[in-house]
């Protein structure tokens, strides 16, 4: 999220800072302009604050010294406070995890209202209330929370189905560097059924919303066993790593012992590198259950959400064709065909009508054609078509001839062209 700027450019103008700086009157009804230019001013210079510092909370204290000018505090803060909790821009801590009824309520009030409160004789909203006391601002946790929530699926995280409190922690140091706030924004998600938190022992698991579903499903047995599998998958590639290391220093000392001439030494380190590769075997083979283990769940999973795909799909076929039977498909086609056979008569019928339709023999149809053939032949003189094969011959100059007089002729008349021989 991107820091804003908690002071406005009326922070430098004294004459406008000291009318804000002043206490509100006693009732709006006296100057209702001046009482609501104030309120706007103030409300909005703590959520600008709360967001530019990264705040899901305030104090009443840390205003006052926040926004402290010139050596003066503005008196006005206590009234914002009540309007803004009166309208329900600020809440009481108690107040907003009240909303959230799990197992988990009572560890959220135990790490969210950790000061002991020192009750003074300021009220609001005609309880007291003391300046130390956190005030949650909603709306910038529910920003804060979705920006969690988006951040979740492209964080390498999205593959683990259910989270320990330090993955979330890590998650969130990349988002917000304040750690406090992040019980508050759980508590938001938790609110809005976009996670799920389960108490198991001393650890807490949280699982989040997955893409494509409308809220998040509760922690399962099958969820804590994934989840036990894949803590002791990590605890096995620990110490299958541990030991081929060690496998390989035992190694490496058997080979010094041996240059130094220690032979009992040497032999000792082999005799330990063995017993560290069975090991080493061992913890393999455990570590191929556990992966195996972990991959049939997800082949199960994978089915389970194939077979969900089959029933949607038979359901939504069933659906489509509910009112379709064959005794109704083959009366469909029957009366398409007969409409088509319909269509071809009266196509045929149409095309076998002609306007002035007149009665002409064929025999005097062909006779007239008979005698237009004829009188074109004989109106073209053409020669007899011969009867035997046409030889083409190739005329070639055979030399130059020179007239009597020995000169070359200018022109091609004194030319003279001799066959050439036909090859049969």
């Amino acid at each position: 999220m991107a820091p804003v700027e908690p002071y406005p450019p009326d922070w430098e103008d004294d004459e406008r800072m000291s009318f804000l700086f002043s206490a509100f009157k006693q009732s709006r009804d006296v100057n209702s302009a001046d009482w609501d230019s104030k309120m706007s001013f103030w409300v909005s210079m703590i959520l600008r604050y709360s967001q530019s510092q990264g705040l899901l909370s305030v104090t009443l204290r840390q205003l006052q010294t926040e926004f402290t000018r010139k050596g003066s505090i503005p008196l006005g803060l206590p009234t914002v406070i009540q309007e803004m909790v009166r309208q329900g821009t600020l809440q009481r801590e108690s107040d907003f995890v009240s909303g959230v009824t799990s197992g988990w309520l009572a560890w959220s009030i135990r790490q969210l209202v950790i000061r002991p409160l020192r009750w003074t004789a300021g009220t609001v909203l005609g309880i007291q209330i003391s300046p130390d006391e956190a005030l949650v601002i909603p709306e910038v946790v529910k920003k804060w929370a979705e920006l969690l929530l988006k951040r979740y699926p492209s964080s390498s995280l999205n593959s683990l189905p259910v989270l320990r409190e330090k993955d979330v922690q890590s998650l969130w140091a990349e988002i917000c560097p304040n750690p406090s706030s992040l019980n508050l924004v759980l508590l938001q998600l938790q609110r809005d059924k976009k996670i799920c938190v389960l108490e198991k022992g001393e650890e807490k698991l949280m699982k989040f919303l997955q893409e494509g579903m409308g809220q998040v499903t509760p922690i399962g047995d099958t969820d804590v066993g994934i989840y036990e599998l894949r803590k002791c998958e990590k605890l096995l590639s620990e110490r299958l790593e541990s030991a081929c290391e060690e496998s390989d220093k035992l190694k490496m000392d058997a080979l010094s012992c041996k240059r130094l001439g220690n032979k009992h030494q040497a032999l000792r380190c082999l005799r330990r590198r063995k017993l560290a590769e069975r090991r080493v075997t061992e913890l393999q083979n455990k570590l191929d259950t556990v992966q195996g283990i972990l991959e049939r769940i997800s082949a199960a999973e994978t089915d389970r959400k194939v077979v969900a795909a089959y029933d949607v799909g038979v359901s939504a076929l069933r659906l489509a064709m509910k009112d379709v039977n064959l005794e109704k498909a083959e009366s469909l086609v029957d009366q398409i065909q007969e409409f088509c056979d319909l269509q071809d008569d009266v196509s045929q019928t149409l095309s076998g009508a002609s306007v002035n339709d007149i009665d002409i023999d064929s025999d005097d149809l062909e006779r007239e054609l008979d005698d237009i053939l004829k009188n074109v032949s004989d109106q073209l003189d053409l020669p007899d078509v011969p009867t035997t094969p046409i030889i083409s011959l190739p005329q070639h100059p055979s030399i130059f001839e020179r007239d009597r007089d020995g000169s070359q002729q200018d022109d091609r008349s004194h030319l003279r062209y001799a066959p050439q021989p036909v090859l049969q």
